[in-house]
């Protein structure tokens, strides 16, 4: 079964805190005896020096209160002049501790003494015997640390022992607050997780920055969470572009089959044609019959001519279903378009303006809108008269980019703006100088910017015509 963290941590800094209490132990039984001697030959050296600055001949109530303190630290004092009286003893049988002090070890002492330690079961540990000289007047001095090195130690065991079990308790309480305080922000971040794997990739983990673990890990979990919603958007996006191509290829189908039945129709006329001239030849002859041969010649051009258009959408059209799509700058694009026009505009005379914005960004198939931008231009050129005006115009709109074509001249008749982008439609209208449409050409831009999720189209302007397309911005 798994443990909550809380516990584990709890177990886990238990253990470490045993340990350290052990060690802790183990250290004091190896360095306290030498700190101890440490601690008191530090204390006696600076008693001899606080000593050596005392006017031992006459000594004052202050001085014996600076003898006091050290006392309190477990120091025994012996003075006595050269002739052995006694000056300051830390016990009352002054002369029995200079006789045993001093006198029977007379020759120990020395002018430049040292502290000097002893491995005995005498009440001392620690000591000195030094001699110093005040108005020409020797003093034998004697400094001992009065307490045995086996009891000091004892009594430091039982302290730290105390002192070890309620560091246990002490630390064992606040790691069961640690432990608590850590599993909580975990427990939310925990929630926070299940969230997010259900599905709630608006979910955002509250930032826990008391620890850097858990900050660090809320920020992953948001992170993931940002991702998991981008990708979750990706896939819509990805879907509704399936939805969008799909319901381009039903309609790609449908004008497919309006085409056929239009080229069906457009072709029983020649064939008509055909048939009739092809009976009247049984019954005539001389120029009467080359008239009727030509004519169906002329038939049999139209028909060969419509298949090879048909054969040309054909091909596009199974082609754009495979686009190599990819971001392009319009206005790079439009550039390179017009330099191929640069030669048909100056031999039909015509004015031509540009105007290209910058930072016309589309997605698509480059070659198919060239296409497109050269089927207006040639229609544009090929209705337009010597001198004539010609403005082809790049520009940014709120969602996508707008390219246009005017040319001057001939116009469209209202009834027939729709139909122009039917392939093979020709207007019935007589007038010369009113526009007319045959072949296939807006038809191929229809379908190119369509597949594109474009839009396309034409107006009259007073003095001309514009074809206009759409194509959506990438930013």
């Amino acid at each position: 079964m798994r443990r909550k963290i809380s516990a584990r941590i709890f177990t886990m800094y238990w253990v470490f805190t045993l340990a350290m209490v052990l060690c802790c132990v183990m250290c004091y039984k190896i360095f306290f005896p030498f700190y101890y001697d440490w601690v008191k030959d530090k204390q006696i050296r600076e008693a001899y020096m606080d000593i050596q600055d005392l006017d031992l001949a006459n000594l004052l109530e202050d001085d014996y209160s600076a003898f006091a303190e050290y006392e309190e630290a477990n120091l025994s004092f012996t003075i006595a002049d050269e002739n052995l009286n006694p000056v300051y003893t830390t016990r009352d049988n002054q002369r029995y501790l200079v006789y045993k002090n001093i006198e029977m070890k007379k020759e120990l002492f020395s002018r430049t003494p040292d502290v000097i330690e002893r491995d005995s079961k005498l009440k001392e540990t620690t000591k000195l015997r030094g001699i110093i000289t005040q108005n020409q007047v020797d003093y034998y001095i004697v400094i001992k640390d009065t307490l045995q090195k086996v009891g000091a130690a004892k009594t430091s065991e039982n302290f730290t022992v105390l002192a070890a079990v309620l560091t246990f308790l002490l630390g064992s309480l606040l790691i069961w607050k640690f432990a608590n305080d850590f599993s909580k922000p975990m427990e939310r971040l925990a929630a926070a997780a299940d969230k997010i794997a259900a599905g709630d990739f608006e979910m955002r983990a509250a930032k826990e920055e008391k620890y850097e673990e858990t900050c660090r890990l809320s920020e992953s979990i948001n992170s993931m969470a940002g991702r998991l919603a981008q990708s979750k958007e990706q896939i819509e996006e990805s879907r509704r572009q399936q939805l969008r191509q799909n319901m381009q290829q039903e309609r790609a189908e449908k004008m497919r089959k309006d085409f056929m039945a239009k080229i069906s129709h457009e072709i029983k006329t020649p064939l008509a044609v055909i048939s009739s001239q092809s009976e009247m030849l049984e019954n005539v002859e001389g120029e009467r019959r080359q008239y009727y041969l030509a004519s169906i010649q002329e038939e049999v051009e139209k028909i060969s001519g419509m298949v090879s258009n048909l054969l040309d959408v054909s091909y596009m059209e199974h082609h754009m279903e495979g686009m190599l799509q990819k971001t392009l700058d319009m206005k790079e694009v439009m550039e390179y378009i017009l330099l191929k026009y640069d030669g048909l505009v100056k031999k039909k005379h015509l004015h031509m303006e540009t105007f290209l914005e910058e930072g016309c960004l589309v997605y698509g198939d480059r070659e198919y809108i060239e296409q497109a931008v050269n089927n207006y231009m040639m229609n544009a050129i090929e209705y337009m008269e010597m001198g004539g005006n010609l403005r082809v115009t790049l520009k940014k709109q709120k969602k996508d980019i707008r390219v246009g074509v005017y040319n001057s001249g001939r116009q469209i008749l209202p009834e027939d703006m729709e139909r122009i982008w039917s392939g093979f439609y020709t207007t019935k209208q007589k007038d010369s100088n009113a526009f007319s449409h045959v072949g296939l050409g807006l038809y191929i831009v229809q379908n190119v910017v369509t597949m594109q999720n474009g839009k396309c189209g034409a107006q009259n302007m007073p003095d001309g015509v514009e074809f206009w397309f759409t194509l959506p911005r990438t930013i």
